[in-house]
């Protein structure tokens, strides 16, 4: 067919999409070729829209210069515009607020690839099946990382709290701003002369800079003619077969389902029935083994920590469980599951853990869910190499990964250390977190803030005053996967603490004295308000976080210095991202490791 046989000869800018043929409900229904998964998603957004008559009626491609195109348009039905329900009847009466929203789709199936461009309401008919990261994917195959870069939309590998979207002077290269700790979701650049020239040069550009956007999908802002399209879908499935290509971050996305549901998540469930029987059965040891777990929402990572109270419950099931510890909720999920098997073994305890439910309440308000395994935050050995599930998604990492990880924690660490005497109990091998703060709590310019919550958040564990600085410090026993919670911790409170400071507020100090002063442990040590809000004044003192923690590494006495005998990545990442991220909250933070009382080393 002709490709020129629209006389208008329309320009317009196109974001390009990629469907993920990997996608479970494609291998779930046998789908085995293009044209059945193309119209198998015209299918289910006909069920969507009710358009039963037009079910099942196959659209036929069209072959154009070795691609086949599949167009899809469904108008949907008339409705009254909102601003009809708005404004009063006597303004709106005898006047029609009709609306009628297109939804059109375009398929692109090239060889094994299927590429897509939508218009209207087109984009609920591929976003359920769309490769989320194509934009991105595609551009790792034509860049040098040396573009101009104009804006850039990262997520953190150590928590939702650290999405950002950040944007640049004039003259910032690409290379200068990638962080390996960061995924980076959506990028703005200027578009090079040499790639205009070399991958695009069937496009007619102009003299003015072009930009292009890359995330979910692939976009140059520039208007360009069906034809020029065309050329670009058989362009970019060519580079798509290279094997050369510039890395955006360490950490890789696994979307193959069957590698993450038949190895990653087979290994993991593994992990954790073996930690449950290590944990509750009664022929476990005196020293039950430590799985290198962090818990939290995978998403609302602020609103699971100010929940009240957490509830959890089995799939088929209207009782729920109540609990209140948010630091204990692995630990009490685990026995739950563990108290409801009938058979010890790993096939039942594999379908009562994959139907527990955890949810976050606020009063009578559900403000959280997930799956109970979702929520977790660990890194897994397969074939020596280290994948983590991080957000209810697996990765994978690229490069000199643990080099890199080990030098930037090290030197964060360095750089960052608190040397002043501030930290000066030791702690002793049995006591817990609870216990090693209480140490400090009638020591003269220290308060013992641990569990005095505030709007449902910790201002600190332990605070501590001088004549300059007022350090707001946050204890963990433990050089692993805690300290992601000990950095979230500390952002969350961070956080909420300057924007009270910047709006001149007192609620959250105020609610943190009457919660630290109504506990009988603290009668002997009672706060005045009014003192202790005014210390926190702005043009006052400063303010210091810190990030404190013992490690409980037997055969390496002190973290400082030894960075690279550590296994766990999360905790060092997580280290690197707190620091990075505190840095642009302009709360400058600390970091100390707390002295033990004896040298594990030489037990």
């Amino acid at each position: 067919m002709n490709i020129n046989n629209n006389s208008e000869n329309a320009e317009y800018e196109i974001k390009i999409f990629q469907i993920d043929k990997s996608f479970y409900e494609f291998k779930k229904h046998n789908l085995t070729n293009n044209n059945q998964i193309i119209n198998y998603i015209i299918n289910e957004h006909r069920i969507k829209v009710k358009d039963l008559d037009n079910y099942n009626k196959d659209i036929v491609p069209i072959l154009i210069d070795g691609v086949d195109y599949f167009t899809y348009v469904y108008n949907e039905e008339e409705k009254d515009s909102f601003w009809k329900k708005f404004i009063p009847e006597s303004l709106s009466n005898n006047l029609v607020f009709k609306v009628q929203q297109l939804s059109f789709a375009m398929f692109a199936s090239i060889e094994n690839n299927i590429y897509a461009i939508v218009g209207g309401g087109g984009s609920r008919v591929i976003i359920r099946y769309q490769n989320h990261r194509f934009g991105l994917d595609f551009f790792e195959f034509i860049t040098d990382l040396n573009e101009d870069v104009i804006s850039i939309e990262t997520r953190g590998i150590s928590g939702k709290l650290t999405k950002r979207k950040d944007i640049f002077k004039d003259g910032l290269k690409l290379i200068d701003i990638l962080n390996f700790t960061n995924i980076p979701t959506k990028i703005n650049i200027v578009l090079k002369q040499e790639i205009k020239d070399s991958v695009f040069d069937f496009i007619e550009f102009d003299n003015r800079i072009t930009t292009i956007e890359i995330g979910s999908y692939f976009n140059i802002k520039y208007k360009i003619p069906f034809e020029s399209l065309h050329q670009l879908f058989k362009k970019i499935n060519e580079i798509s077969k290279s094997e050369t290509k510039k890395n955006l971050t360490s950490f890789v996305e696994v979307t193959d389902k069957g590698i993450v549901s038949n190895i990653y998540r087979e290994q993991l469930l593994l992990l954790l029935f073996e930690n449950m029987m290590d944990l509750f059965s009664p022929a476990r040891g005196e020293s039950p083994k430590k799985l290198d777990i962090e818990f939290v929402h995978p998403s609302k990572v602020q609103e699971f920590y100010e929940a009240e109270f957490y509830i959890f419950k089995f799939k088929g099931t209207r009782n729920g469980h109540h609990f209140q510890n948010r630091k204990k909720l692995y630990y009490d999920g685990l026995k739950l599951v563990y108290d409801s098997l009938e058979n010890f073994n790993l096939i039942e305890f594999k379908k009562v853990i994959s139907g527990l439910h955890l949810y976050g309440m606020r009063k009578n308000d559900f403000i959280t869910h997930a799956m109970f395994i979702d929520h977790i935050v660990c890194e897994i050995n397969v074939e020596n190499r280290p994948i983590f599930q991080i957000d209810a998604k697996w990765f994978k990492v690229e490069n000199d990964f643990t080099k890199t990880i080990n030098d930037i924690c090290s030197r964060m660490i360095d750089n960052n250390y608190l040397n002043s005497g501030i930290i000066t109990e030791k702690w002793d091998e049995i006591e817990d977190e609870d216990t090693y703060n209480r140490k400090y709590h009638l020591q003269n310019n220290y308060w013992v803030l641990d569990k005095a919550i505030g709007q449902n958040i910790e201002l600190c564990d332990i605070m501590y005053e001088d004549d300059n600085t007022i350090y707001f410090i946050h204890v963990k026993n433990g050089f692993d996967a805690k300290i992601r919670d000990l950095s979230n911790q500390i952002q969350i409170s961070a956080s909420r603490f300057m924007n009270e400071r910047n709006s001149g507020s007192e609620d959250f100090i105020s609610s943190v004295v009457d919660a630290y002063n109504s506990k009988q442990v603290n009668s002997d040590r009672l706060i005045d308000k009014d003192s202790f809000i005014n210390k926190f004044k702005t043009g006052g003192k400063n303010i210091q976080f810190v990030m404190a923690f013992k490690s409980e590494l037997k055969k390496i006495p002190h973290i400082k210095n030894n960075v690279e005998k550590v296994q766990s990545n999360i905790a060092k990442y997580s280290l690197i991202q707190c620091v990075r991220e505190m840095n642009m909250l302009t709360f400058p933070i600390k970091i100390v490791e707390i002295e033990k009382t004896i040298n594990l080393l030489e037990n």
